[in-house]
């Protein structure tokens, strides 16, 4: 890895400097806050057919069908059990961008340095390993880093952009409450949402602000002239650069998945379940109609926990 030190112009001095370590982060977290200006990788909510998630499964428990007699109960052994019902969520999809390299036709493109008492300018790959390497460690690193994704359980949170309205997983469970001996033959599927999950983007400067490079480097010209980068030449080679890595480079891609590599980003999804055998109950409608049902009960438990991750490969 060669992290050089780009030279900068001192008006004070009139001298050629190289930048600080101060400096240089400057650069990185400008980097990291034009990325979040143009995300290179990202999610979408979508109907069906999501490739991100695959299929994940919300599962929940409903009352077994009721039985009937003529002349008594039927017992719980004749009872028919509870269900489960499982419903299928495959509503996350992912895409990349199409980014080419810049072309650095004369070799003069990027910023200069001093090596060894020689100035030149850097190479794509001292560009990479000086600033775009380090600022990838920093977008995958699991926390709210600008143009990146994550889950939340409700439709607002601060710094993030909502990206649709329609949850990504919602959790459901059997409401208890609905099921009454008096209610028997009951509907067998009653349930109610317990969670529902959104995607969200966090937002452009939520990491650093809007950080200006404190310090613009040189660059030679076509003439062979030493000359300082506007602002927004400079910006334009970042984001290129940190755009086209995050995509092509094998190692410093980044992608996202659920339960696979990587850090979590934002609220675990999680899939709870009634956990009881089942609830006996007996209605007697008339002489001639005996009837019992079993309904969900138990305790509720996680029977999954689905996370959304972020990781760098």
């Amino acid at each position: 890895m060669a992290v050089r030190r780009p030279l900068y112009y001192d008006s004070g001095t009139g001298d050629l400097k190289e930048m600080s370590d101060a400096m240089l982060t400057t650069v990185r977290e400008r980097c990291l806050y034009l990325y979040g200006d143009s995300p290179s990788v990202n999610l979408s909510q979508v109907a069906s057919g999501g490739a991100l998630m695959g299929t994940i499964y919300d599962t929940r428990k409903t009352a077994g069908a009721y039985r009937t007699f003529v002349n008594r109960f039927p017992n719980e052994g004749e009872t028919a059990e509870p269900g489960t019902v499982t419903v299928s969520y495959d509503k996350i999809n992912s895409s990349s961008d199409s980014i080419g390299a810049i072309a650095d036709t004369n070799s003069r493109l990027y910023p200069v340095f001093n090596n060894g008492g020689n100035i030149q300018s850097m190479t794509a790959t001292d560009i990479f390993d000086t600033f775009i390497d380090p600022v990838i460690d920093i977008l995958v690193d699991g926390n709210d880093r600008d143009g990146t994704y994550r889950i939340y359980t409700g439709t607002s949170l601060g710094n993030h952009t909502l990206i649709s309205g329609t949850p990504v997983f919602s959790d459901t469970r059997a409401n208890t409450a609905l099921y009454t001996a008096g209610g028997i033959a009951e509907t067998l599927d009653q349930p109610f949402t317990v969670t529902n999950y959104y995607l969200m983007r966090t937002n452009l400067g939520t990491t650093y602000g809007n950080p200006s490079v404190t310090q613009l480097p040189l660059y030679i010209t076509s003439g062979t002239d030493l000359q300082t980068y506007t602002s927004g030449a400079f910006d334009s080679i970042l984001q290129n650069e940190i755009r086209y890595h995050t995509v092509n480079t094998a190692g410093s891609r980044i992608t996202y998945s659920i339960n696979g590599t990587g850090n979590n980003r934002g609220s675990a999804m999680i899939d709870t379940i009634l956990n009881g055998a089942g609830n006996y109950q007996q209605r007697f409608v008339n002489a001639n109609d005996y009837r019992s049902q079993e309904f969900p009960n138990g305790t509720a438990v996680a029977a999954s926990t689905y996370n959304l991750k972020i990781t760098r490969n």
